[in-house]
């Protein structure tokens, strides 16, 4: 991994902080950190493309940010997810679409709103409200 800067005297400790992967697909690592890992992080130019132009000869990046509530334990988390996936590769595999790298087969349940059919043969339909109410 190699943390790109703008200048070389540039403070070590600053909220967000972007880096490559030489040789990996960046989109594809930032799915692989998200699906696997359950950690959200930005791949692509982030609206300075001359200047990542100059920081990564034309590839993209993967950018990290930190809020109010990350700790240290969060980014000893990621490097320990981006240590995994560099050197043994994701554990699942991925397949491109237009909407960027997606897990293929997907295993998980992405649905927090779904119901098993089950219960909701069980509910009781909906009835319109009576005149009474009205």
């Amino acid at each position: 991994m190699r943390v790109l800067r703008v200048w070389d005297d540039a403070p070590d400790r600053v909220a967000v902080v972007s880096f490559v992967v030489d040789g990996a697909d960046h989109g594809r690592l930032t799915a692989a950190l998200a699906a696997e890992h359950g950690i959200g992080v930005r791949d692509g130019r982030f609206c300075a493309h001359p200047l990542l132009e100059r920081l990564t000869s034309g590839s993209t990046a993967v950018r990290a940010s930190l809020g109010v509530g990350s700790s240290s334990d969060d980014v000893d988390r990621l490097l320990e997810a981006l240590r995994a996936i560099v050197v043994d590769g994701p554990a699942w595999r991925y397949a491109r679409t237009e909407a960027g790298w997606v897990p293929s087969p997907d295993p998980r349940d992405l649905d927090p709103f779904a119901v098993r059919a089950s219960v909701r043969a069980e509910a009781p339909a909906c009835e319109p409200p009576s005149e009474a109410a009205s």
